[in-house]
This record gives structure tokens, C-alpha cells and sequence, in this order.
């Protein structure tokens, strides 16, 4: 379809209706349109959002030690099983897989903690 076909579709069909709103994410952007009808007129607005919370974890993540990351990773693997980890993460449900990790990170970590602890008071 050439482009010019394209829009004409696109602005005949946005035209027969008030308002609209759609969203989709792909690749870790979310494209969104919004279109809006007064009287004659049509204002459409289409935006890009990256989404910046993988980024950030991935970040955050990977200044974790490579010791507690693997055991983090392998906590998490026997409790959810890794195949559906990775597959919850690419989903549109990713910020439960984040959600998790850091909540075993914490797990993990504090009780590393407490084993020094003990350590050291030894």
C-alpha cells in the first residue's frame, strides 16, 4: 500500500470517530496515538516511549558482585524456573521478573551480611 493510501485510510477512519486512544509496545518502546475530532477538525498526536525501567535494572544489576548476581540467578531459577524468568522478562510483565530479582537480592545479600556478622563476632 503506497503511503499516500496509507494516510488517506488512516484519516478517513480516524475522522468517523471522536477520540481515540492506542497504545503498543515493541522492542521496549511503547508508540501511542491519541487523536481527538472538534467540529472539523482532527488533532492527532503520536508519541515515542522508551521504556527506561530494563535499562535502569539492567544497570543496577550489573554492578551487583558476579558471585550474588549467579546466586541470585540460580534462587530465582529453581523457585520460577528460568525458561519462564526469561520469558516473563521479555513480556509486557517484565517488572515482575525485576521485582523478584531484587527481592532475592536482598534475600541473598542480607544474609551474606548476617554470615559475616557472625564472623566477625566470633
Amino acid at each position: 500500500m503506497k503511503q499516500e493510501e496509507l494516510i488517506k485510510v488512516l484519516i478517513k477512519e480516524l475522522l468517523q470517530m471522536e477520540e481515540v486512544h492506542y497504545e503498543y509496545t515493541e522492542n521496549d518502546k511503547t508508540y501511542v496515538l491519541d487523536s481527538e475530532k472538534n467540529g472539523n477538525e482532527l488533532n492527532i498526536k503520536v508519541s515515542i516511549n522508551e521504556n527506561k525501567d530494563k535499562s535502569e535494572f539492567e544497570n543496577w544489576a550489573n554492578q551487583l558482585d558476579d558471585d550474588i548476581f549467579e546466586e541470585v540467578w540460580q534462587s530465582l531459577s529453581e523457585e520460577c524456573n528460568l525458561h519462564d524468568l526469561n520469558e516473563l522478562y521479555e513480556s509486557d510483565n517484565y517488572k515482575e521478573v525485576i521485582d523478584k530479582f531484587k527481592d532475592m537480592t536482598k534475600k541473598v545479600i542480607t544474609n551474606k551480611i548476617n554470615n559475616y556478622k557472625k564472623l566477625i563476632s566470633y
